[in-house]
């Protein structure tokens, strides 16, 4: 039966699949055996022909009732079609009429975990496992449904189990989910020491020493997650994770023209993507290679149009050479893909009102306004524009309603004393000064910094000094 199941080609598949669909259209009575089946249905299953593979299914059901593996896919089909109820019930079904068969028992398992009812599951694992199943095949499954309740003690107990059994270098699965649980749990201190532990007994673990490497990164042990990641590609090469992580870790130690040099290692060993190139037009920047930065996003962006941080970041390096028109397309372009990122459009308002576009940066600022209000800056550059389009009133209730949101924010009371300033009513305007500074001195100094009144009101000098001679003394 096995060698008459391996004859099938792909031609026989599809004059397999072809002799089926002139059944269903004729109506003729055409007998399939259950290998014949089992090709039609695996055709519609990898071709994810939903309905074809349903009538399938249940034709094979009609033709061979007796065999249960049908009726087993059936349910699946139903849960994957979130008809869980209906799963469960032909499942139990079938429990009764086979009360051994550790696939429905499993296939039931993985209903209840779609249901969410985790501790179901867990006992159908269990079940089968004291009915006599490859425990270490279910281990994980168990592990999962724990993590999925948040028990992740526990899941590193059934994690450890798989790993202690049989070829521990081959469970690479088991390794990624025991450090996502210490992840998980902010344990990273037992996540070193587990990995270490492991890398001593199993040294040629590759998975191990990589993930001794997150391990230190996640302390901000560089240096050492560094020497990890050197261990991971002296046993592979080619393990591409590895060289990202190490480049991290460089950026992490300011050492950005190394960082490069690990990020471009990567392509030797798989495709180049978008958010790589993104990190080396990142380590460019840092280096103030603008060029080269600016070459690297754009690389980012031919790559991934969809990648929004590399589209914005062309916009920030113009917009450090003050070249606001040409760093505005860029920003609507991050616009564009993440619309309701109030980050990516405050640099869009910001970008509006260096090019004197100001009815649609008040627009823009409104939205961010609307939709971050705690941000601190927004109120304060929003009453600027108001005021410098004219619109007196709705600068003043701009501010008015940055303090119903935060009441101790220093800038709002900075630009009230500017317009205050600006007015001609000083005496007003010293008040809101003092309640700046009382507020937030460093930030305040900071921004009377940035003013060119400061030089010439004796006055406004002689607050700011009263105000830095008590703050020593205190």
């Amino acid at each position: 039966m096995e060698e008459e199941y391996e004859e099938y080609n792909p031609d026989d598949v599809k004059k397999l699949v072809a002799r089926f669909e002139s059944t269903i259209l004729s109506g003729s009575a055409i007998y399939f055996d259950v290998e014949e089946f089992e090709e039609i249905i695996d055709f519609y299953d990898y071709s994810q022909n939903t309905n074809r593979l349903e009538i399938a299914l249940r034709t094979a059901s009609d033709i061979h009732p007796h065999h249960i593996n049908f009726r087993i896919r059936q349910a699946q089909r139903l849960s994957a079609n979130k008809r869980y109820n209906k799963a469960v019930e032909l499942l139990e079904e079938l429990i009764l009429l086979e009360p051994n068969n550790f696939l429905i028992r499993q296939s039931l398992a993985h209903v209840y975990s779609r249901m969410k009812k985790h501790d179901k599951a867990i006992e159908c694992y269990e079940e089968t496992i004291r009915q006599g199943a490859n425990a270490k095949d279910l281990w994980m499954n168990i592990a999962y449904e724990y993590e999925s309740v948040g028990d992740y003690k526990t899941a590193i107990e059934y994690l450890e189990r798989v790993l202690n059994e049989g070829n521990n270098e081959e469970d690479e699965g088991a390794l990624y989910e025991i450090l996502f649980c210490y992840e998980m749990t902010k344990e990273h201190d037992k996540s070193i020491a587990f990995f270490q532990n492991w890398v001593d007994e199993n040294p040629y673990s590759k998975v191990a020493w990589f993930n001794l490497g997150i391990s230190f990164s996640n302390v901000e042990l560089f240096e050492k997650a560094i020497e990890a990641y050197d261990y991971t590609t002296a046993i592979d090469e080619t393990f591409a994770s590895a060289y990202f992580n190490k480049a991290n870790a460089l950026i992490n130690m300011k050492k950005y023209q190394e960082a490069i040099s690990q990020f471009q290692e990567t392509f030797h060993y798989e495709e180049p993507d978008g958010v790589t190139y993104m990190y080396i037009g990142q380590c460019y920047e840092h280096l103030n290679d603008l060029d080269s930065a600016v070459r690297n996003y754009m690389q980012a962006v031919e790559r991934n149009d969809r990648l929004a941080e590399a589209w914005v970041n062309i916009g920030m390096v113009y917009e450090k050479l003050d070249n606001y028109k040409k760093a505005l397309p860029f920003i609507m372009e991050a616009v564009k893909v993440e619309p309701e990122n109030m980050d990516f459009q405050y640099l869009l308002g910001d970008a509006l009102v260096e090019l004197e576009s100001y009815n649609e940066a008040i627009e823009t600022y409104e939205l961010v306004a609307h939709n971050k209000t705690d941000n601190k800056d927004i109120w304060y550059d929003l009453a600027g524009v108001y005021w410098e389009t004219g619109q007196i009133m709705k600068a003043k209730e701009t501010l008015e309603k940055g303090l119903l949101h935060d009441d101790k924010n220093c800038k709002i009371y900075f630009r009230k004393f500017e317009f205050a300033y600006e007015q001609g009513r000083n005496k007003m305007a010293y008040e809101y000064l003092n309640q700046a500074m009382i507020l937030d001195a460093k930030n305040t100094m900071q921004l009377i910094s940035e003013i060119a009144i400061i030089n010439t009101d004796s006055k406004l000098l002689d607050i700011i000094e009263d105000f830095q001679k008590k703050n020593k003394e205190d």
